[in-house]
């Protein structure tokens, strides 16, 4: 097929015309719809537990995280290094390497999901047995859940490259929809499985694999109806994994950074003489979902900066991507001193949404405000890292996705505990935040 053909064939692109804030708040307020409803099942699933189960499953998911982090970090390195290529290609009009391009990532979306599946279940016991320490109840409700959630991660990293394609495609309403329905079939699926058929952590795990096969089923029928861009295709292995992981790498590795990140918290609390650890662990879990829930906005505008920025630049419009991050960068930190203010606020509160425990609530209400002294520096940094990524910047993308948890996060966390106890714990996030952003702006000076 000729250029001109396939040029031809490639239905209007909507990134590239109309003015750049509108483009980017129809772009960026169904992702951020769909990960804020996505959010709601964090919160309530945890409800959910502390409602039926009790504390100790709360604080069994809590100790687990890490390895769900990894199973998230997993399937982004995938949706994120083909939304890279792929909005490149699809801004040039390039119509039949889009194709490619979509057909490999499933490829290597199915591969990695298996490779997920045997290092789990060859390890995976071990290592949840030595988390939970002496208390086996913890570690069984941990591997539990653990099992179901690693066993159905091929199904996980196929839906995530479906969305990020059709985010990277523009059709975001449609992913928003679906995205909404899968996540209030997951909290009605949790809430059958866990409150009446008694579950427990199993049915929450249960729920959330049973809502993504049914999701998958949705956009893959949208799509062989042909009302996507991109028609659905089979598997390809071929050479553009590589750059797939490559590009997608320092996303993931943020990911695994949220991991190894709990895992240094834990770690600290664990050697610290506290007098009731299992509570500490529990404000910590609550801590983590209020904290997912205002990160998930920040991630939805810099999923739509990226695809906005992906397909200008393959388009040859530089400026207009430049000027989406100027908006993308202004919107962050508003929205960031918002989330620090309301917080803070509100923190004498929020315990008791998840657990009926005074204790609980009080060692919350103690850690919110230090946790986000220094949130308003992380949405812009987080901007600058979508918007490299987008442009095939990997040096820099991985500089500035990476730094706050790897360069200033976690040895701070390690660190700081040794002089200040456990506020020490808490306050190596705002001080990596506030570092971080400095960093940032080094890198970025540096490159221009």
């Amino acid at each position: 097929m000729s250029e001109q053909s396939t040029s031809a064939a490639m239905p209007a692109n909507s990134f590239l015309r109309g003015s750049i804030s509108s483009v980017f708040i129809r772009t960026s307020l169904p992702i951020i719809l769909v990960t804020m409803v996505n959010g709601m099942l964090t919160v309530a699933d945890a409800m959910l537990l502390g409602a039926f189960v009790g504390p100790e499953a709360l604080a069994a998911v809590t100790l687990v995280f890490p390895f769900s982090m990894l199973l998230v970090a997993a399937s982004t390195i995938v949706g994120s290094g083909m939304a890279s290529i792929l909005g490149r290609r699809l801004g040039a009009g390039a119509m039949d390497e889009a194709r490619g391009v979509f057909a490999s990532a499933q490829g290597l979306a199915i591969a990695l999901g298996i490779v997920a599946i045997v290092l789990f279940f060859l390890g995976g016991g071990a290592v949840v047995a030595w988390m939970a320490g002496n208390n086996q109840h913890l570690g069984d409700l941990g591997w539990q859940f653990l099992a179901i959630s690693f066993g159905s991660a091929p199904i996980m990293f196929l839906l995530t490259v479906q969305s990020d394609a059709l985010r990277t495609e523009g059709r975001v309403a449609f992913m928003a929809i679906a995205g909404v329905l899968l996540t209030l079939g997951n909290i009605a699926l949790n809430a059958l499985l866990i409150g009446y058929f008694q579950f427990g952590v199993a049915g929450s795990a249960f729920g959330t694999a049973l809502a993504q096969v049914l999701a998958l089923l949705l956009i893959v029928g949208y799509r062989m109806a042909g009302k996507a861009v991109l028609p659905m295709v089979g598997v390809r292995i071929d050479r553009s994994w590589n750059e797939m992981l490559a590009l997608g790498l320092p996303r993931s590795l943020s990911f695994i950074g949220l991991s190894l990140g709990s895992a240094a918290v834990l770690f600290s609390l664990h050697q610290l003489a506290l007098g009731d650890r299992e509570t500490v662990v529990t404000a910590y879990g609550v801590v983590m979902r209020v904290m997912t829930f205002a990160f998930l906005p920040l991630m939805g505008m810099s999923l739509a900066l990226q695809a906005i920025v992906g397909n200008t630049i393959g388009a040859g419009q530089a400026q207009r991507a430049r000027d989406t991050l100027r908006l993308a960068l202004g919107v962050s930190v508003v929205y960031g001193v918002l989330v620090q203010l309301t917080l803070t606020l509100a923190r004498d509160g929020l315990g008791g949404l998840f657990v009926n425990d005074p204790g609980v609530a009080q060692t919350v209400a103690g850690i919110v405000p230090i946790y986000v002294a220094g949130y308003f520096a992380f949405g812009p940094v987080m901007m600058a890292a979508s918007y490299v990524q987008a442009i095939g910047q990997v040096r820099q993308s991985a500089i500035l996705s990476l730094g706050r948890t790897y360069l200033f996060a976690i040895p701070l966390t390690l660190l700081l505990p040794l002089f200040w106890g456990e506020t020490g714990v808490w306050i190596a996030a705002p001080v990596a935040d506030m570092l971080m952003l400095a960093l940032a702006i080094l890198v970025w000076r540096r490159s221009r």
